[in-house]
C-alpha cells in the first residue's frame, strides 16, 4: 500500500505524530506499550523454550546457538510462532498487529516471528538491513521488537540509522561475490555511523523497524539477558521476490483484514539473496546453516 494513501487512514492505537515519524524515520519506538501482565506471560514462554534447548536432541533446525569460552548457548529461535501458541496468539491477535496496522494499512501480512536471547556476553551484530534476506515490492515490510526486559546501553541494543531506509539495499555480499549477511566492506562508507541512534527503553516497548533500514547491534556487556520476541509483516498487497532463509508455518497468514486482489510494486532496485533451497553457507545474522541446527 502507497504511503500517501496510509497517511489518509484513520488511526487507531498511533498518533499522527508517530505515523509521521515513522516515516520520516523508518523505525518507531513504543515505549511501554505493552501491559505487564502479557509481558510476564512472554518472559515464561522464552523460559520454557530455552529449557527446551537443554536437551539438544529436542531441538529443531531453526533453534541457533552460539558459542563462547564458557560453552554453547542458545542465541535464538527463528520459527518461534511453530513452537509455542502463546508467541502465535500474540504476533497475530494483540495490540502488537493494531500499531503495524496503522503504519501499513488495513489489510496486514504476517511473515515470520523469533526470538532472540542475547545472554549475558552473547555477540551483537554488524550493520544490514532486512531487505537483503527477502527483497520486495515495496517498502511496507517491516520488523517489531517487543523488549521483555529494560534494554539498557549494556545490553548492546539495537541501533537504526534514521532515514537510511529511504535509501538504496546496500551489498551484502563480499568483494569476491561470497554472501556475507551483513553489508560489505564495499559498501561500509555509504553508513553515516555517526547518524546511529541506540534503541534503549523498558520491558514492554516496541521497536518498529522497515526492513530497508540499515541496523546493528553491540555485543551484550551485561550480567542480564535481553529477551525479546521478534515478529515481521507487510501490507497484503505486497510479494517478496525471495523467501525468507526461514519459514514459519504461519507465514504469509492474513492477521488483519484481507488478502489483497493486486501487487503494489515501487521502481526500486533490489540484489537478490542467494537460493536458500540450495545455499549451505551463512544466511542471517551471520549464522552458517548446519544440521540438526547446529550453528555457532
Amino acid at each position: 500500500m502507497r504511503q500517501a494513501d496510509i497517511e489518509q487512514l484513520p488511526l487507531h492505537v498511533l498518533s499522527a505524530e508517530q505515523r509521521a515519524f515513522y516515516f520520516a524515520n523508518g523505525y518507531l519506538l513504543l515505549e511501554g506499550y505493552i501491559d505487564a501482565e502479557r509481558v510476564e506471560a512472554l518472559r515464561g514462554v522464552l523460559d520454557a523454550l530455552y529449557r527446551r534447548a537443554e536437551t539438544p536432541a529436542d531441538c529443531p533446525p531453526d533453534f541457533e546457538f552460539e558459542t563462547s569460552d564458557d560453552g554453547r548457548h542458545l542465541r535464538q529461535i527463528l520459527c518461534a510462532a511453530d513452537h509455542h501458541d502463546m508467541i502465535w496468539s500474540y504476533a497475530s491477535d494483540s495490540p502488537l498487529v493494531d500499531a503495524v496496522a496503522d503504519l501499513v494499512g488495513p489489510d496486514v501480512l504476517f511473515r515470520e516471528s523469533n526470538v532472540a536471547f542475547k545472554r549475558p556476553g552473547g555477540r551483537g551484530f554488524d550493520w544490514h538491513q532486512d531487505s537483503a534476506f527477502a527483497p520486495a515490492t515495496n517498502l511496507t515490510p517491516l520488523m517489531t521488537l517487543t523488549y521483555l526486559d529494560d534494554v539498557t546501553m549494556e545490553m548492546g541494543p539495537t541501533r537504526v540509522i534514521p532515514g537510511s531506509y529511504r535509501g538504496p539495499l546496500l551489498d551484502h555480499y563480499g568483494p569476491d561475490g561470497a554472501w556475507l549477511g551483513l553489508i560489505g566492506d564495499q559498501d561500509r562508507h555509504l553508513i553515516p555511523e555517526e547518524t546511529a541512534v541506540a534503541i534503549t527503553a523498558p520491558a514492554g516497548s516496541v521497536l518498529i523497524s522497515n526492513c530497508n533500514t540499515v541496523h546493528s547491534a553491540l555485543p551484550n556487556t551485561s550480567d542480564r539477558g535481553r529477551p525479546v520476541v521478534i515478529a515481521g509483516y507487510q501490507s497484503a498487497d505486497t510479494a517478496c521476490f525471495a523467501e525468507i532463509p526461514y519459514r514459519s508455518r504461519h507465514r504469509w497468514t492474513i492477521v488483519r483484514g484481507r488478502s489483497a486482489p493486486t501487487i503494489h510494486a515501487e521502481d526500486r532496485v533490489w540484489k537478490m539473496p542467494p537460493d536458500w533451497d540450495r545455499h549451505a553457507g551463512i544466511r542471517i545474522d551471520n549464522l552458517s546453516q548446519q544440521p540438526s541446527g547446529q550453528a555457532d
